[in-house]
């Protein structure tokens, strides 16, 4: 009798563990499914994102040609001057061909006061190897005039009465940052200035 006692009880002991064996592991692979999909929800960088974080700005050198060595320009060639406010570049154009490519800063359209105005305009007759504007504090050198008659110009980034470069704003080439003129480097500006000829076309948009 107690034999046949003993026997059903290891009977239900196996039972017993040969049930909770059939259900373990469903429960474990759900456990493990929900570790796998937390870990898979977790953000990583896109390649892009990483691309652009190791991308470091180049600042431009406001005392260098922007674009190298300037091209040569005969007498009489049919250049014109493409501004791209989006690109905040001037571009030395001879039809549909780009000649050179400077950096620039246009108006920084805080205000009517502060924009560049876009359209079709032509260089005028004003020009100057430097000016100074107390009303802004600031001056530049090598301007020349291509709306309103020496109130909207191509000039150098801006200086202090000393012409001492005020380098916050230099920093800023290829942004945007004048009240409505159009910031070059010195030697860029100085080139305008020398080889650009009057009432050669620009166009600003």
């Amino acid at each position: 009798m107690r034999l046949m006692y003993k026997s059903c009880g290891i009977i239900a002991a196996l039972f017993l563990s040969l049930t909770l064996t059939a259900y373990l592991p469903p429960f474990q692979a759900s456990i493990t499914a929900e570790h796998t999909n937390k870990q898979s929800t977790v953000e990583t960088p896109s390649a892009a994102e990483t691309k652009s974080s190791e991308q470091k700005t180049v600042p431009v050198s406001w005392d260098k040609p922007s674009g190298g060595s300037y091209p040569v320009i005969t007498k009489n060639e049919p250049i014109w001057i493409d501004v791209s406010i989006k690109d905040q570049k001037v571009y030395i154009k001879e039809d549909d061909r780009t000649l050179y490519t400077m950096v620039a800063s246009t108006g920084l359209d805080a205000s009517p006061d502060t924009t560049t105005p876009t359209g079709t305009y032509y260089i005028q007759a004003e020009r100057g190897k430097w000016f100074y504007a107390p009303k802004y504090k600031e001056g530049a050198k090598y301007w020349v005039s291509w709306k309103n008659h020496g109130e909207f110009l191509f000039h150098s980034v801006p200086m202090d009465k000393n012409q001492h470069i005020l380098s916050a704003d230099a920093k800023k080439l290829g942004e945007k940052d004048s009240h409505g003129c159009i910031h070059l480097t010195v030697p860029d500006a100085k080139w305008v200035y020398e080889h650009i000829p009057y009432d050669t076309k620009v166009v600003i948009h």
